[in-house]
């Protein structure tokens, strides 16, 4: 899957010419040819946007080759999500399935990677993980408001008690004011290997909130042993693998996940409220776009919804208006959200109704753009 620390890499390539193929697709098995054409549609696409370009002919043809080894076997697109995207220089070739559905198919060629599709899926507000845990069975699962992908877990991450410990419960039908310490510690002992494996490998390497599944017996015996700042206070206190058999899982955990995004994007508010107020804080769309291209901005926020047809400068930082032939710098807040990534600041999109500003920008910065005395 698509993730915000490939973005945060993507984004630093300096090496040329940069492909990047988006193609929307669809898990439904019954469209699998359509999605493999649409992937070989834009294969021909970029390969006529390099023979436009004045390179070496055994590299070009070499980009050609590895494009058109993705999607080889029927397996690959029987397990697709909402959105296919491929990265490819001379140095790197990432292929990332992706959550959102993407409104349509992209094939560019240019100097950086084309980023804007990945950057609002990845910084989206909406995106969170599902830890289903018992006794039997382990999976984790990325989530949106929409759409749920199990994740393919790392080798080190125990796939039950007995993988993880060595044994299973000696009493798993008793309850949880009848189960003896015994089975307490060993039930814990299973739960930190879980936990730690997870932080490790997959959750802790993101900054996406975890919904624990598991019932409600075993969840405040996680809880105590569970060393993740992402885990969430509440969890989904129900047979997790049954919810997924009646593919309830993301419904379920929506409505639990959907509470902690929203204080979340508060919190961001009121840090931004709390800035402006010290002349640390703007929202005026020229200010905002110039301080990006200086490394002022800490954190942006953007509206989901925002779109300004246009570019910047990158020597001037002004902005100008209107649509540009090239289709990588046709929005004004998008590339703001380049720049303060490339200065190592934070992007967050979140919803019009949580903005707090109506320009569709609303930055702290790192120091005041206009101290005061």
């Amino acid at each position: 899957m698509l993730r915000w620390r490939d973005v945060s890499a993507l984004i630093l390539v300096e090496e040329a010419p940069c492909i990047s193929i988006y193609v929307p697709t669809t898990p439904v098995s019954n469209y699998r040819e359509e999605n493999r054409i649409a992937y070989k549609d834009q294969i021909q696409k970029v390969s006529a946007q390099l023979n436009e370009r004045d390179m070496d002919k055994f590299l070009r043809e070499d980009l050609i080759e590895k494009l058109q080894t993705v999607g080889s076997t029927e397996l690959f697109w029987t397990h697709q999500q909402y959105g296919l995207a491929i990265f490819l220089s001379s140095e790197r070739f990432w292929v990332r399935r992706m959550m959102g559905g993407l409104e349509k198919a992209q094939g560019i060629v240019a100097n950086t990677f084309h980023l804007r599709p990945a950057l609002r899926e990845t910084a989206n507000w909406m995106r969170y993980q599902v830890l289903c845990v018992s006794l039997h069975e382990v999976a984790l699962y990325d989530c949106n408001r929409e759409h749920t992908a199990e994740v393919e877990l790392h080798g080190d991450v125990p796939s039950d008690m007995g993988d993880a410990i060595g044994q299973t419960e000696t009493s798993p039908n008793t309850s949880g004011s009848e189960r003896s310490a015994d089975d307490s510690t060993q039930l814990k002992r299973y739960f930190h290997t879980v936990d730690q494996a997870i932080r490790s490998y997959h959750n802790g390497r993101t900054r996406l909130p975890l919904v624990l599944a598991t019932v409600a017996e075993y969840q405040g015996l996680f809880r105590e042993v569970s060393e993740n700042p992402n885990l969430l206070d509440m969890g989904l206190e129900s047979k997790p693998f049954e919810e997924i058999r009646q593919n309830r899982l993301g419904e379920a955990s929506w409505a639990i996940a959907e509470q902690a995004l929203h204080r979340e994007s508060d919190r961001w508010v009121e840090r931004y409220n709390e800035r402006a107020a010290h002349n640390e804080g703007e929202n005026d769309v020229e200010q905002v776009a110039y301080a990006a291209t200086i490394g002022q901005i800490e954190t942006v926020l953007i509206d989901e919804d925002a779109r300004i047809e246009g570019t910047i400068n990158p020597d001037t930082g002004t902005v100008m208006y209107g649509a540009a032939a090239d289709a990588q710098t046709d929005d004004v807040v998008d590339t703001i959200a380049e720049y303060v990534l490339r200065f190592d600041g934070e992007v967050r999109f979140i919803p019009n109704a949580h903005m707090p500003t109506d320009t569709g920008v609303a930055a702290v910065l790192r120091f005041a753009m206009y101290p005061e005395a």
